[in-house]
């Protein structure tokens, strides 16, 4: 892990700070890190001053080298050094990367998965959070304001969830 004193400001009190972050980590290395990228929760920052939670941007590369992933959090276009046989995937906002992570760690098609969260979020005139895929029954499990959504898929879609090729 690889850490770094990250300046920041708070979106709702405007209290300026700094915090530790690691900016680097590798799939299976640090549990803790695993376990709060699976909740959502590991960009989340409660202000020392207002009490009030928010995502914390940092730059932020997560590696699994087992499914060939990387993910980057980063407003930067261009990365040197990176393994040609992996897929990389650059995030240019939390809500991105928390969404690829959810997907690639379950090894499911980025692409996909993607297109039936913004049909569903179409129909419905609300943002949805992705969970995971229910093989048995053969559907999406979405969040809507911490109430669970099952988006059933067509026969013809099933073969498509697991489809790693395509990215975003």
């Amino acid at each position: 892990m690889k850490e770094k004193m990250i300046y920041t400001t708070c979106p709702h009190c405007g209290h300026v700070f700094q915090i530790k972050r690691d900016t680097f980590s590798i799939a299976g290395m640090n549990s803790m890190i695993d376990q709060r990228l699976k909740e959502g929760t590991y960009f989340t920052h409660i202000c020392q001053k207002c009490k009030q939670p928010f995502y914390l941007f940092h730059p932020f590369l997560y590696r699994d080298p087992v499914l060939k992933y990387i993910l980057i959090l980063s407003q930067q276009k261009s990365f040197e050094s990176l393994p040609e046989d992996e897929k990389i995937i650059v995030c240019k906002n939390v809500n991105q990367f928390l969404f690829s992570y959810k997907v690639l760690s379950q090894q499911l098609n980025l692409k996909f998965i993607f297109e039936k969260k913004k049909t569903l979020e179409n129909r419905i005139h609300h943002p949805v959070k992705f969970d995971s895929y229910d093989s048995i029954n053969q559907c999406l499990w979405f969040y809507k304001n911490q109430q669970p959504i099952a988006l059933k898929l067509k026969e013809v879609e099933i073969e498509k969830v697991y489809d790693r090729i395509n990215t975003l």
